[in-house]
């Protein structure tokens, strides 16, 4: 691209000392012009361009690109010697599949889950620090799917609560808005 420019000055100053012989200062300005242009675009050429990206790619001295992945553990590799470390899928979990509707509550609060064996389950109502506000539900029932609906109208100010659901020790917390 710069040697286009090069040539098409050079191009101006051959028609400018053919068509105008009495210049001279003029074919002698842009002599002067042209060798700046030249000196600009040879000191571009030779200036050498750093890579400063992050996570620009290595290479090694013999030209093989070598990519360096840093090494991030796992939660089960880190917490290997915990319980709770074995991953559950959803057939081995107790309580699936959640849902409390409708949400802005504004005083019946449904709330809908499957337990896969007959367990205790516990619904509270938590503030937004975590205190128990009310609880609304702890009975022992059977498997399969539940739906309760609550009347919450005389129990909560309006504001943001969760909803916690808890079946053999596994716990579900939704956020609810009380209009």
């Amino acid at each position: 691209m710069r040697n286009n420019y090069l040539k098409l000055l050079v191009l101006i100053v051959l028609f400018a000392s053919i068509t105008m012989p009495g210049q001279a200062d003029v074919i002698a300005g842009m002599r002067a012009v042209l060798s700046d242009t030249s000196r600009i675009i040879k000191a571009t050429i030779s200036t050498k361009i750093t890579d400063t990206r992050l996570n620009k790619p290595a290479f090694l001295k013999n030209g093989v690109m070598v990519n360096f992945v840093p090494f991030k553990p796992s939660k089960e590799k880190v917490f290997a010697g915990s319980p709770k470390s074995i991953k559950q899928s959803d057939n081995d979990k107790v309580l699936n599949n959640v849902k409390v509707y409708p949400n802005p509550v504004a005083d019946h609060l449904n709330l809908s889950y499957s337990i896969s064996k007959d367990a205790n389950v516990i619904i509270k109502i938590m503030d937004v620090l975590g205190n128990e506000v009310t609880t609304l539900l702890t009975e022992r029932l059977s498997a399969g799917e539940q739906s309760n609906s609550f009347n919450i109208a005389s129990r909560l100010n309006s504001g943001f609560y969760f909803i916690r659901v808890s079946v053999s020790g596994e716990t579900v917390t939704k956020r609810i808005s009380i209009l």
